[in-house]
């Protein structure tokens, strides 16, 4: 294999450090980067003009997971970020010194960022540059997404990038086929598909209630359908169903109907529960205590999905659900586009947990290796 020196950019992470699914993928590709490869995770020195800061795998790994294991609110964990790095300022360079230092260059997540945007098109000129394709959401689903005025010329310019660079490696058949069809990438260039891993979390066993309990988990967009959930779900209430729902995620920051739908039901009476603000050890309890994890509509991917089956529950998805499609007969069942809670979900319950199977889950080694393969590929 190639001995080039990979640059990671991971500007973006430092602006919006929130432990999202993006964010559990750059936590892990810092944790199992093959030694063999040589790389360092770049990021901007805050407030210092001209400086970065190039850190070695181990070393990001523990920037990275700064989000999951915090549990204060987001203002405090985006101080907790700029302490880390200004503490770890021992091998900064400047945008020349990049420059000269790497000859491959890797944008591993979204980013509209006019900085990171830029960059990547200088090292275009002179270098191989590669990047993880997640989706290209912002455009089969705009109504999810509100762009600032000037912003969207940034977002554009993003998904140039990915029909443009020499390499990307989606996370599912349905990114590549998207950004190969709606985006016109070359068949020419390199684009290869590689699944995100779920074996971040110990394999436990499912210890599913008396009562039946879904659970939702994810932020509120439209496009994940929390509304069609919540209306099987008191649909079936009001004929007789003795259930609970647990929603765990983040209110919708584009659409206020779905929040005050839900915290309506909620007022209602129906049984119903709204966690906001969970950490990973919390939200894995509730999972590993419900009867079925639901994910519906549209997902780039769903490392959720993943998570849920290693912790023993099962999963009823609908929809466009790559990884809960990849585990399906695995231990998730698909329930049907429309109908979130079927009436016959008490069989599909029991098939699903009789097919668990945690074997199936992808692997963060496996990601890992094929990330890094395109990345130093000639």
């Amino acid at each position: 294999m190639s001995t080039r020196t990979v640059g990671i950019d991971i500007e973006q992470f430092l602006r919006d450090p929130y432990a999202t699914g993006i964010q559990r993928v750059l936590q892990y590709l810092a944790k199992e980067w093959p030694t063999h490869s040589p790389a360092r995770f770049v990021v901007p020195i805050p407030r210092q003009d001209d400086a970065f800061l190039a850190l070695a795998p181990p070393l990001a790994a523990e920037l990275l997971s700064l989000p999951f294991e915090f549990s204060g609110d987001r203002s405090e964990l985006c101080t907790e970020v700029d302490r880390w790095v200004h503490e770890h300022v021992d091998q900064v360079l400047s945008a020349k010194e990049l420059h000269h230092t790497f000859d491959s260059w890797l944008l591993p997540e979204v980013s509209y960022l006019p900085s990171v945007v830029t960059r990547f098109e200088e090292f275009r000129t002179h270098s191989q540059t590669s990047m993880i394709g997640y989706d290209i959401l912002p455009m089969i689903e705009p109504a999810n997404y509100r762009f600032s005025p000037g912003r969207i010329a940034w977002v554009s310019e993003y998904f140039r990038m990915l029909a443009v660079a020499d390499s990307v490696v989606c996370i599912s058949d349905f990114a590549k086929r998207g950004i190969v069809e709606r985006l016109r990438r070359s068949p020419q260039r390199s684009t290869t598909v590689a699944h995100p891993g779920g074996d971040h979390i110990p394999t436990r066993q499912g210890r599913p209630p008396e009562r039946t309990t879904f659970i939702r988990v994810g932020t509120m967009e439209a496009r994940k359908m929390p509304v069609e959930i919540l209306d099987a779900f008191t649909a079936a209430i009001d004929q007789g169903l003795r259930a609970d729902l647990v929603y765990v995620g983040t209110p919708s920051a584009s659409n206020n109907h779905i929040n005050a739908s839900i915290t309506d039901a909620i007022d209602a009476g129906y049984p119903i529960r709204w966690i906001q603000g969970a950490t990973d050890a919390q939200a894995h309890e509730l999972i590993r205590h419900s009867s079925a994890f639901l994910s519906f509509g549209v997902e780039g991917y769903g490392i959720p999905v993943l998570e849920a089956i290693r912790l023993g529950t099962p999963v009823l998805f609908g929809g466009e659900q790559p990884a809960a499609r990849v585990m399906e007969a695995a231990g998730a069942v698909d329930a049907g586009h429309a109908t979130p809670i079927p009436d016959d979900f008490h069989t599909d319950l029991r098939t699903a947990r009789g097919d668990l199977d945690v074997s199936k889950v992808p692997r963060w080694t496996d990601f890992t290796s094929r990330v890094c393969a395109a990345a130093v590929s000639e």
